[in-house]
C-alpha cells in the first residue's frame, strides 16, 4: 500500500495533531474488539419479532418506504426484470356445478413454467367485470393435489362440513370463491404438484450441497454463495410467480383490475403478504395462520438474505395499509396475535383512518389450518370488500373433488418442461443475464436512464449494507492501532498520523439450523462485512465531527479496499439522512479487481449477499460522491464506465 510523505507542520498544526491523537485514543478505547463483531447473539426465525410503532403517520410512511425497498431487494426484484408479456395457455375446460375448471400455465422467467388451475363462474354476463383472486396453496403435501388423511377428525371437530372439502380444502376454497362470482387461480409452489422443474427436495427440503457442484461454466445452483450474491432464491422465484400470475389474471377480459385479491395459508400466507406488500395492483389480502411475532417461516422458500433484518412478518403485513387486510390465528405460532401483533396493525390502520379495514379472526381451538371456519371468515371479507352482495355467514356447499390425475396440466399436447440441476444452473445464469442486460442498457442510455440506474444501485447498496433495517446502528467505532498495518488492514490517515484497522478474517458465524441455507442467518442478521463497514463508517463520522477541518484518508487493498469503500458509502448516506455535509474522505483502493462474486462459502468473512446484483465493487464505487483513487496498473475500465453515474 502506497503511503504519503508527511508535510511540514506549523505549531498550530502540531497542536491540532495532539488533539487528534487524543480523539483517536478515545475512539480506540471505546472500540469493539474484533471478537465482538462475530460473537453478538444472532436472531433466528424463532426469535420474538415485535413491531415498533412509529410516532406518526408521516414516520410510518417513511419507514414503510424503507421496508418495502428492503423487501424488494431481498427477493431479487430491484430492478423488476423486464420480461415479455405473459402468454398463458388455458385449456381442458370442465363444466362443474356453478363453476368451470381449466388448466393454466405460463412462464415466470423464460423456461420456468408456472402451473395451476383456473376456476371461473359458470356464467359471467357479457361485459361484466368480476374480481380476480390469487390462491397460493402453502405447504400442504402435494399442494393442489393434496389428499388429507385426517378426514374423520376434521369432520368431527367441526373444522370441515363435507368430506370433499376435508380431503382437499384447497379445492374447496377455489370452488366457493368461483361460485361467489370470482375468477380464481391456484398456482403451484416450486416443487409441488406439476411444478417439478426445481424439485421439492431442493426448493423446500434443501439441506446442503457439494461445493464442487455449485458453479459450472453453464451457470450456478440456488443456495450457492454466487446465487445469494445475486439475490436469487426460491422466495424470489415464488414472488415473481405471484406477480406473473396476476399478470395472467389481467389478460382475462372478465377480470376487474380494481378488484384483485390474494389469500393463502401457512407458506401460502407468506406468499400472500409478500406479494400484497410489493404489488400495488392487489386490493384485498387475507394471509391465514402466518402473520405473527413468533416463528417467521421455517421453510427455505420463506427465507432469503436481507429479508427480515430489523423487521418481521407483522411489519411486512402492515405495508398493505390502508387497503383491506385480514388474517387468522390458530393454536400455532400465531396464537399470540390477538395481544401481540394485531394491536399494532390496528394502530397503523387507525393512523390512516381505516381501522375497519383490518381484522383478525382467531380460532385458537384449531391447530394450524385453513379449514371451513377460517374460510368462512375469508369469504365474508372478500364479499364485503368486493361488493359481492351475499348475506353472511357464507357457508360452503358440497362439490365434486377432482383427483390429482384430473388436475394435472400435462397431457400429450402439453408435455413436461426441462428440469433438474442443469436446468437450474442455466436458469440462474439467465435470470442474472436478463437483469444485467437491463441495467447495462440503462448505463448506455440517456441522462434520465443513467439517473434511474444510479438510484437503483444506490438503493440496492443501502439494503445490502443494512441502512434500511431500522435496527440500531453501531454506537462504538472500530478499534484502531497506531502505525502501519498488514497488507489486509485498512489505513486511516489524518495529517501526518497513521492508524490501521484489521477487519475480522475469521469465519462468519451461522445460525445453528438443520439446513445450511444462507437465508437462515443473513435473512435475520447483518453480514459480518456489513457490520464492520458500519462500525468503520462511525469511526469516520466521529473523526470528522471532532476535527471538522480535517481531511481523512482511507485506503485498503482487495477486500479491505472494498470495506473502506462501503464505509465511505455508509457515512455519505448517514450524512444525507441527517441533512449534514458528507465527511471529507479521500479514498484509495488498491487491488481493485477484488469481487464479492468470488466468495466460495457462506461462512467467508467477505460474504455479502446482494453485492453481485448491484455490480459488485465497481457498482459500490459508482455510488460514491467522489471517485476513489484506483492504484495504477489495476483494471479501471468498469470504474470509468460508471463515472457518468456519479
Amino acid at each position: 500500500m502506497t503511503q504519503r510523505h508527511p508535510s511540514a507542520f506549523s505549531a498550530t498544526s502540531r497542536l491540532f495533531s495532539l488533539l487528534l491523537l487524543s480523539t483517536i485514543a478515545v475512539l480506540t478505547n471505546l472500540g469493539w474488539s474484533n471478537a465482538a463483531v462475530a460473537d453478538d447473539p444472532m436472531r433466528t426465525l424463532d426469535s420474538h419479532c415485535p413491531m415498533t410503532l412509529p410516532p406518526s403517520i408521516e414516520a410510518w410512511k417513511a419507514r414503510a418506504e424503507q421496508v418495502r425497498l428492503q423487501l424488494r431487494v431481498a427477493v431479487g426484484l430491484l430492478p423488476m426484470p423486464q420480461l415479455d408479456p405473459v402468454a398463458p395457455k388455458i385449456y381442458g375446460r370442465r363444466e362443474m356445478d356453478g363453476y368451470t375448471v381449466e388448466s393454466c400455465t405460463m412462464e415466470s422467467l423464460p423456461g420456468l413454467m408456472v402451473t395451476g388451475t383456473l376456476y371461473r363462474p359458470s356464467n359471467i354476463p357479457a361485459g361484466k367485470k368480476v374480481p380476480g383472486i390469487l390462491c397460493p396453496h402453502g405447504h400442504w403435501a402435494n399442494g393442489r393435489f393434496y389428499e388429507a388423511n385426517d378426514v374423520v377428525q376434521q369432520l368431527a371437530s367441526g373444522g370441515e362440513r363435507f368430506e370433499s372439502a376435508a380431503i382437499n380444502p384447497l379445492q374447496a376454497r377455489c370452488v366457493q370463491l368461483a361460485r361467489m362470482g370470482c375468477i380464481v387461480y391456484m398456482y403451484d409452489m416450486l416443487g409441488y404438484a406439476d411444478s417439478q422443474q426445481i424439485p421439492s427436495a431442493r426448493s423446500h427440503g434443501f439441506a446442503n450441497q457439494p461445493i464442487e457442484s455449485e458453479v459450472k461454466p453453464d451457470g450456478w445452483l440456488l443456495f450457492s454463495p454466487l446465487a445469494e450474491s445475486h439475490l436469487q432464491s426460491i422466495m424470489g422465484l415464488q414472488t415473481l410467480a405471484s406477480m406473473r400470475s396476476l399478470d395472467m389474471l389481467l389478460t382475462l377480459p372478465e377480470v376487474d383490475a380494481n378488484r384483485i385479491g390474494i389469500t393463502g395459508a401457512s407458506g401460502g400466507g407468506t406468499q400472500s403478504f409478500i406479494a400484497a406488500a410489493l404489488d400495488p395492483r392487489i386490493s384485498v389480502a387475507f394471509p391465514a395462520v402466518m402473520v405473527s411475532t413468533g416463528m417467521q417461516g421455517g421453510c427455505v422458500c420463506e427465507n432469503c438474505p436481507l429479508l427480515r433484518i430489523g423487521t418481521g412478518n407483522v411489519e411486512m403485513a402492515a405495508l398493505f395499509a390502508p387497503k383491506p387486510l385480514a388474517m387468522t390465528a390458530a393454536d400455532d405460532w400465531t396464537r399470540t396475535m390477538p395481544t401481540d401483533g394485531y394491536p399494532q396493525l390496528q394502530k397503523i390502520y387507525e393512523m390512516y383512518g381505516a381501522k375497519d379495514k383490518v381484522s383478525l379472526f382467531p380460532s385458537l381451538h384449531f391447530g394450524h389450518n385453513y379449514n371451513h371456519v377460517s374460510r368462512v371468515a375469508m369469504y365474508g371479507w372478500m364479499n364485503d370488500h368486493f361488493g359481492l352482495g351475499f348475506k353472511k355467514p357464507i357457508l360452503e356447499a358440497d362439490f365434486h373433488r377432482l383427483t390429482p390425475k384430473e388436475q394435472t396440466v400435462f397431457d400429450a399436447d402439453h408435455p413436461k418442461p426441462e428440469s433438474g440441476e442443469e436446468f437450474e444452473r442455466k436458469l440462474m445464469k439467465l435470470w442474472s443475464d436478463v437483469v444485467g442486460a437491463q441495467m447495462r442498457g440503462m448505463l448506455q442510455g440517456d441522462k434520465q436512464q443513467n439517473t434511474q440506474l444510479a438510484k437503483t444501485l444506490k438503493d440496492g447498496w443501502k439494503v445490502v449494507l443494512g441502512l434500511t433495517t431500522g435496527a440500531a446502528r453501531p454506537t462504538q467505532p472500530v478499534a484502531l492501532t497506531e502505525g502501519a498495518g498488514s497488507p489486509t488492514s485498512i489505513s486511516v490517515r489524518v495529517g501526518d498520523k497513521a492508524w490501521n484497522y484489521q477487519p475480522v478474517d475469521g469465519e462468519q458465524p451461522l445460525v445453528q439450523y438443520k439446513r445450511l441455507a444462507a437465508g437462515y442467518t443473513y435473512g435475520y442478521n447483518l453480514s459480518q462485512f456489513a457490520r464492520q463497514s458500519q462500525q468503520l463508517a462511525l469511526t469516520i463520522e466521529q473523526l470528522q465531527s471532532q476535527n471538522p477541518d480535517a481531511k481523512i484518508e482511507l485506503s485498503g487493498s482487495g477486500a479491505s479496499g472494498a470495506m473502506a469503500a462501503a464505509a465511505v458509502f455508509i457515512s455519505e448516506q448517514s450524512a444525507a439522512e441527517n441533512s449534514k455535509a458528507a465527511p471529507k474522505v479521500e479514498l484509495k483502493i488498491a487491488g481493485s479487481d477484488f469481487r464479492f462474486a468470488t466468495v466460495k462459502s457462506i461462512r467467508d468473512p467477505n460474504m455479502l449477499p446482494g453485492a453481485s446484483r448491484y455490480w459488485d465493487l465497481p457498482g459500490l464505487v459508482a455510488c460514491l460522491t467522489r471517485a476513489p483513487a484506483i492504484a495504477t496498473g489495476e483494471p479501471t475500465a468498469e470504474y470509468d464506465a460508471f463515472a457518468k453515474l456519479r
